[in-house]
């Protein structure tokens, strides 16, 4: 079909059409929401050079300037057209999009390689309809995935195309190599794919002819790859990624003799899908699974020699295409063991693998009815794709349904349980409903009182305890609160959230008159030296600033409160509560100062009050803060 790519783009928007909507999900928030390094585009220099750009957080730094470099588009094209930075439909039109071209890509790959539309076809549609690429469709920080995919593909083109049309196709491939690294780093795989498929296809497994191209076609690839590995290791990227493995070697390797058997599964049987799967550990051979999947490991190592021997040199560079794309993550030893998005890469090789199948001479000899039996079995695995796909969309619509999916597919998850608990958190704090809000907080503490008890001393069982507090805090149990917090702090005493509200609580105990007239501002003094504890840790917490512009305020000192309302407000600047404090802080003021210097701060007051309204009107504070400024405003003083 001439106009393969039409269909294949059709395609893609039809079957993701409901996904445009979905919210934001998980990582999200620190290397989108909250990254305000991606919120002004004279940054851009800087993603190139440090890879703390990479998140709000110092700490999950990682150097992929291309993607952070779409996210800044995204947010400027936001915030000059659409409803804001963050309006998240702007940001899964650039995610769909990606995915389309990587699916016409493989269309147009496997024109070149075989010349035939019905296979380039059906691969390019079976790509573009598999279910497990609904993840770096519908996650915007899975974005990664489909931006480095499309680079990867379009130098695999270029580099089959060079073959007829000479160099200037090889230097777009070198070229598409380079940005591909800017992407990810798990793109510096295609060197060596690349050298695989000149060796099968076009040496013809002759070493001598191979060799004769290395230096014209292969060395830049290598020196690329080399230049890339050399750039991260300067800028601390790699040096930091390798200096502390989250585990040891042996683990890793039995862990992931596993993760190989469960990702052939998730691509023959794309279904049961999740965006926390369960799956663990593995520290020895012990059990029967284990020992199972390694046979199957070596079964599947065994059937590629046997392939190169036998010379079927298609399915053996598909089959070793796919081997390789994923070796990055299944040898270096990272925090998630298993995730989908992880073969959005690999799936491009089983796509065309299938395709090649369906539409063999062996298939199409086959028949059902008089009819082609290949075309029917290719139109029943599309309409399942597809249809997986549409409903996959639907439970990536928001947190409850994301996370409340995840509780009930990998319920020994302790991640599940947190994310799930955040959101009842979350929906407590958005709704006016007292019935609703106290279900809400009670669903969130049992969120958080299961992943205690299942990683009472991880990294989320810390989140838990912190996050435990909170709702014990909103629940008025001070002491309980108190405690969940210094518990987090027992386990990581450089956790500046946790710290953060230690702070709070020596604040409120002031705010509830608990401690005596005359140690109240020594207390608040102590607050403000928790917050100032936790910027030494984390200096962009917007709470830390937050809270102790609300403890500044509450001394008197105004001046130092607008310091930290500033600064809280550039980093979040769609928080009800910080606007309305700040409403707070200029009403107080515009009462202390006549005239139109007073009416200005009024007036600005009334702005920011209007502005907590709107982003939540289940809170009641500002519409009071409201009436107070009006009824200031209509007394005639000012």
């Amino acid at each position: 079909m001439k106009h393969g790519w039409a269909v294949i783009l059709g395609v893609c928007a039809l079957v993701y059409a409901n996904s445009l909507q979905n919210s934001f999900h998980y990582d999200d928030e620190h290397s989108i929401l909250d990254n305000l390094h991606i919120r002004d585009l004279g940054n851009i220099s800087s993603f190139f050079q440090d890879p703390a750009t990479f998140s709000r957080d110092a700490d999950k730094g990682m150097y992929r300037p291309l993607l952070l470099l779409t996210y800044a588009l995204n947010h400027a094209y936001g915030m000059k057209y659409g409803e804001g930075g963050y309006d998240v439909v702007g940001y899964h039109v650039v995610n769909l999009l990606l995915h389309a071209l990587s699916a016409c890509l493989i269309w147009w790959l496997t024109s070149l390689m075989f010349g035939r539309k019905d296979v380039s076809l059906a691969a390019g549609l079976l790509f573009a309809l598999h279910p497990l690429a609904t993840e770096p469709v519908n996650y915007i920080s899975s974005r990664s995935e489909s931006l480095a995919a499309m680079f990867y593909l379009l130098g695999m083109v270029f580099f089959v195309e060079g073959e007829k049309k000479g160099k200037g196709r090889m230097v777009l491939s070198w070229a598409a190599l380079a940005l591909g690294l800017l992407c990810k780093s798990t793109v510096i795989t295609m060197p060596a794919v690349l050298l695989l498929f000149d060796y099968l296809f076009c040496s013809r497994r002759d070493w001598g002819k191979l060799k004769q191209r290395l230096f014209e076609r292969h060395i830049p690839y290598w020196v690329i790859a080399g230049g890339y590995v050399a750039l991260i290791w300067v800028n601390g990227f790699l040096s930091g990624s390798v200096k502390a493995p989250v585990r040891d070697g042996w683990t890793q390797f039995l862990t992931q003799i596993k993760g190989f058997v469960f990702y052939w599964t998730l691509l023959l049987w794309p279904l049961g899908l999740n965006v926390e799967h369960q799956f663990f550990e593995q520290r020895s051979l012990e059990g029967v699974a284990t020992f199972g999947a390694l046979l199957l490991v070596l079964s599947f190592l065994g059937m590629l020699v046997y392939l190169f021997f036998r010379r079927k040199d298609l399915p053996f560079f598909l089959m070793g295409w796919g081997l390789v794309a994923m070796l990055p993550v299944m040898v270096v030893p990272l925090n998630v063991l298993v995730n989908e998005r992880r073969l959005y890469l690999p799936c491009a090789a089983f796509c065309i693998g299938l395709a090649l199948l369906l539409r063999s001479e062996r298939a199409r000899k086959l028949k059902i009815g008089g009819r082609d039996l290949g075309i029917a079995l290719m139109a029943l695995i599309l309409l399942g794709y597809g249809l997986l796909s549409f409903e996959r969309n639907r439970v990536w619509k928001d947190d409850f349904s994301l996370w409340g999916d995840a509780v009930s597919k990998a319920p020994m998850m302790p991640r599940v349980h947190l994310y799930l608990g955040n959101t009842h958190k979350e929906a407590a704090f958005a709704s006016a409903d007292s019935a609703e809000v106290s279900e809400h907080w009670k669903a969130a503490r049992r969120g958080y009182q299961k992943t205690v008890e299942l990683d009472p001393q991880g990294d989320l069982g810390l989140r838990a305890f912190n996050n435990l507090g909170a709702v014990n805090f909103v629940l008025d149990d001070i002491d309980a609160a108190e405690k969940a917090y210094r518990r987090a702090v027992e386990i990581n005493p450089q956790y500046a959230d946790a710290i953060v509200n230690l702070g709070t609580i020596s604040h409120e105990r002031v705010r509830r008159r608990e401690v005596a007239p005359d140690r109240q501002r020594q207390t608040l003094e102590q607050a403000i030296r928790y917050y100032q504890q936790a910027l030494g840790f984390q200096p962009n917490h917007p709470y830390a600033h937050a809270n102790m512009g609300l403890a500044y305020f509450d001394l008197g000192e105004w001046e130092k409160a607008h310091q930290s309302y500033e600064r809280a407000y550039f980093l979040r600047p769609r928080d009800d509560k910080l606007l309305n404090n700040m409403g707070n802080l200029f009403a107080t003021l515009g009462q202390q100062r006549p005239g139109a210097e007073g009416k200005k701060l009024l007036l600005k007051a009334r702005q920011l009050y209007l502005g907590a309204r709107r982003i939540n009107p289940a809170n009641p504070s500002p519409q009071r803060g409201l009436q107070y400024v009006e009824g200031l405003l209509n007394s005639g003083k000012w």
